[in-house]
């Protein structure tokens, strides 16, 4: 079974759980014993997304600060 990318609006406290998550992974990851540079690249491509799901959940959950 394939995983679903989530389309529906996140909301900011779920979202920052998933930030948090994929910042402590590539910490986890940056203080291994063998460096793997490619999980690394990965972790951090996937930490990116992380951060614009947070912002756009913030800005979605708090409309007024789009102005």
């Amino acid at each position: 079974m394939q995983a679903q990318v989530i389309t529906s609006i996140m909301r900011p406290t779920v979202a920052l759980a998933d930030y948090d998550f994929l910042r402590a992974t590539c910490d986890m990851l940056l203080r291994a014993p063998v460096p793997n540079q490619a999980a690394i690249d990965a972790a951090f491509d996937a930490l990116d997304a992380a951060h614009a799901r947070l912002k756009a959940a913030h800005l979605n959950h708090h409309p007024a600060l789009m102005n």
